[in-house]
């Protein structure tokens, strides 16, 4: 199985770098967009291992620049010869929890899944309301950073309620985690919908956190709706917070069992369920990071131990 990781990066190279290797397989390959604010030149050390998007977005938080980031690093990947099986969205404070071989194997039996997070917006429960796809929302980060929460109250009293169900021409609107793992078939329908209907898109740039939805409402209102399961990688968010926590070494017993599960705070609805990887980390999560290797490697030796038993069993003809 050839698989495309697909990584948004803006800091920690050290930490970029140890998640590459870890992932480094015979079929996988790696493609990073670095955020135009960061210096490129401390990535080197990444050398060949890695492809870097000629074509660098200034990404804010929540902002259309992210779907930017994103659609870059998909056509970067499909276009690369050889074609892929699947597409792995990461960020570069993500890290596996299983091994290669592990990630593969589950790939490979859930040839046609869609593991993209998916549900109806609203959601007050996680504060995903109606408003984010009905007022114009603007840009969090610089260069409007300080007048940001001003500016959008006062566009908040002027402007209209947007007619979002025009412009979504009776789809429905969702939202959900921005980390997925699609299929090449979902990735190039994806990328088709951005190239044939450019007035979603547009009407995204002023979407809060586009991140959260362009995708989602894509694949959810398409023949894809049917095999979408949920994200692959695991978020813990504390109450109140914006954010999902870093994780430290109090989470290591939830990476511990012989399936890894989502967190039970991960800020979405529905059954935690498996998944294959974690954010968020950094190069300070050394002692972390290698223990979860450990895990996943004991893991690994367990499946292949029970595997061996089962070769033996047949070649000799027992039941």
């Amino acid at each position: 199985m050839r698989i495309a990781y697909l990584i948004l990066a803006h800091n920690d190279p050290a930490h970029l770098q140890r998640l590459v290797q870890r992932l480094a397989a015979p079929g996988a390959a790696f493609f990073v967009h670095l955020d135009a604010k960061s210096d490129i030149n401390a990535f080197a050390s990444l050398g060949s291992a890695v492809t870097f998007c000629e074509r660098r977005v200034n990404c804010g938080w929540g902002d259309i620049s992210l779907v930017d980031a994103t659609l870059e690093l998909m056509r970067c990947a499909a276009a690369a010869p050889g074609g892929f099986d699947r597409f792995v969205l990461l960020s570069g404070a993500c890290y596996p929890v299983q091994t290669p071989a592990y990630i593969e194997a589950f790939l490979a039996n859930h040839r046609d899944t869609e593991f993209i997070e998916v549900f109806a917006l609203p959601n007050v429960r996680y504060e995903k309301r109606l408003e984010r796809i009905t007022r114009v929302w603007i840009r969090k980060g610089k260069p409007l950073a300080r007048l940001r929460w001003p500016l959008q109250r006062v566009l908040n009293k002027i402007l209209p309620e947007r007619n979002y169900e025009k412009v979504l021409a009776g789809g429905e609107p969702v939202t959900g985690s921005q980390w997925w793992c699609l299929t090449g078939e979902a990735v190039h329908h994806v990328l088709d919908v951005t190239s044939r209907q450019p007035a979603l898109y547009r009407f995204c740039k002023f979407v809060d956190c586009p991140d959260e939805f362009y995708l989602q409402f894509i694949l959810w209102n398409s023949r894809f709706r049917s095999h979408i399961s949920h994200s692959l990688t695991f978020t813990h968010w504390a109450p109140g917070k914006t954010g999902p926590e870093m994780l430290d070494a109090s989470f290591l017993p939830q990476f511990e069992g012989p399936v890894v599960r989502d967190s039970e705070s991960n800020n979405a609805p529905g059954d935690k369920r498996e998944v294959l990887f974690a954010r968020k980390f950094s190069s300070a999560s050394g002692p972390v990071l290698d223990a979860i290797d450990g895990m996943a490697a004991r893991r690994q030796q367990r499946t292949d131990d029970r595997r061996h038993v089962i070769q033996h069993k047949v070649s000799n003809g027992q039941n």
